[in-house]
């Protein structure tokens, strides 16, 4: 199984993480991930797209590799810095950005102020307003067992709290949850998202949102929103109202799916494939 190599960037003094999965010449491509997730999760996306793109995925600060804030800058302003510290770093010029649930909001906070830089944007099931899901998602990650004795259990905790996960099959998800979690000196498994991080969603909520339909009201580029019709963190109207906001916009649908798409279903792989074809020159 094809393998990416693991690279480092800085910025606000914080050593943070990407996979590089090669094919530099090719145009770049940009996945950022949501909460509670990591790099690892657009694996599977990339093995099937970096024939016709140079892929990375960043370790959003506090999660997987990536260093964790000493004061808690956890806001989507912060962890857009990053992502335009990387490009600018990277020398990207126009790139490609994929963002999936929270790496939606860092994407259209991105684009708040390099927009122009953006070739397209795909949004995986999220929108510019807080929907139910956000509050169920941060009760979840508050709620969670801190360790496991076994990384088979910690398999097992992962596949009976998301039904995205339970799809997948055993390799991907065992290769999913070695981004997340980490083994212990004593042999236990630990999460490697910051701990301080989840104690301030879960008593003041996720981060405030910048306000964003305006973003998309003057984004030029093309852009897909990607919606699980089972997702209760982007409902159907608030999908659709993206869709005609954005000058280039069209809406994925992935049936009968909940929070957030892997991107790897028959319905996400077609449609990106669709999407992304003529890009890839």
């Amino acid at each position: 199984m094809t393998q990416p190599e693991s690279k480092y960037f800085e910025n606000d003094g914080l050593r943070l993480r990407y996979l590089d999965w090669g094919n530099a010449s090719a145009p770049p491509l940009v996945c950022v991930h949501g909460y509670t997730s990591s790099a690892e999760a657009f694996n599977g996306f990339a093995r099937r797209f970096r024939d016709r793109f140079h892929i990375v995925a960043l370790d959003v600060r506090g999660h997987g590799e990536s260093a964790w804030s000493p004061g808690g800058a956890y806001t989507y302003r912060d962890q857009a810095s990053d992502l335009a510290a990387f490009a600018d770093q990277q020398g990207l010029g126009s790139f490609v950005l994929v963002g999936t649930s929270m790496g939606g909001i860092i994407a259209m906070t991105y684009a708040m102020t390099h927009g122009a830089r953006l070739r397209a944007l795909v949004l995986n099931d999220v929108g510019p307003d807080i929907e139910t899901g956000s509050h169920r998602i941060t009760q979840m990650a508050g709620a969670r067992p801190d360790s496991f004795p076994t990384l088979d259990e910690a398999l097992a905790w992962r596949r009976a709290a998301s039904p995205i996960v339970a799809a997948r099959d055993l390799a991907d998800q065992r290769e999913l949850a070695l981004g997340l979690l980490r083994q212990q000196p004593a042999g236990s498994w630990a999460w490697k998202l910051d701990p301080a991080y989840i104690q301030q969603r879960v008593a003041h909520g996720a981060p405030v949102r910048p306000d964003l339909w305006p973003v998309l009201s003057t984004l030029a580029c093309p852009a897909l929103v990607v919606w699980g019709t089972a997702s209760d963190v982007l409902s159907e109207t608030q999908a659709r109202r993206m869709v005609t906001t954005l000058p280039k916009g069209e809406l994925l649908e992935i049936p009968g799916t909940v929070h957030a798409p892997s991107l790897v279903e028959p319905a996400s792989v077609s449609g990106l494939d669709r999407f992304l074809s003529g890009l890839a020159t």
